[in-house]
């Protein structure tokens, strides 16, 4: 199995695949998939990677309130995106990809390290990650 950070990180690729894919072709699946991939990752890390966060590193209570309220701007974006129709989405898309980018470029500079360096297993985090993820999938299958 993969290390929780790596898999993080990893979706993090993901959704800037995504959000070229959907800003270069306007495609609506690509927008679609972007925005559900956005919603499950938020949830992923707010289930399991900000409550380590908060126990293990200092100032991680900071750091996870700072996070939290990053996803919030995103999911307003994501909200948005399911009004607004397509061919009106890319100032919207543009948005949303600065607020991502700048949030996972702090995830993957300074607040994966850290919680490595404060002692919080990668594997037992991908074990924890790939569990909700599960639950996600359940509850959004219905």
């Amino acid at each position: 199995m993969a290390d929780g950070f790596a898999i993080l990180s990893d979706e993090h690729v993901k959704a800037r695949e995504l959000f070229e894919r959907c800003l270069s072709t306007q495609d609506e699946a690509a927008l679609r998939e972007l925005c559900d991939a956005l919603t499950v990752h938020a949830q992923l890390e707010e289930q399991v990677l900000y409550p380590e966060l908060r126990r293990l590193v200092d100032g991680g209570d900071d750091y996870a309130d700072d996070a939290e309220q990053e996803h919030a701007a995103v999911k307003v974006l994501v909200e948005r995106v399911e009004i607004v129709a397509p061919p009106d989405l890319g100032e919207v898309v543009a948005e949303m990809q600065r607020l991502v980018e700048a949030h996972a470029a702090h995830e993957e500079g300074t607040l994966f390290p850290e919680m490595r360096q404060s002692g919080v297993d990668a594997d037992t985090l991908a074990s924890r990650l790939e569990e909700a993820r599960q639950g996600i999938e359940a509850r959004s299958r219905g």
